[in-house]
């Protein structure tokens, strides 16, 4: 290989590590966050929370 081309492999491969980091970071965000979030979306809505909907329902099919 000439000096050119090992320059020019030398030059790249941060730029692909740093992006290949970054996409290892952002799947382990991802995942935490879903992780955090099923719990939430598991829970029962509070029964206050369906009456306050149940009223809304009401009151804009009566406009």
């Amino acid at each position: 290989m000439n000096y050119k081309a090992s320059y020019m492999s030398q030059t790249k491969k941060p730029d692909a590590d740093a992006s290949r980091s970054k996409t290892i970071r952002q799947k382990r965000i991802g995942d935490q966050l879903r992780r955090l979030y099923d719990d939430v979306t598991n829970e029962p809505v509070p029964d206050e929370f369906m009456n306050l909907l149940e009223q809304a329902d009401k009151s804009s099919k009566q406009k």
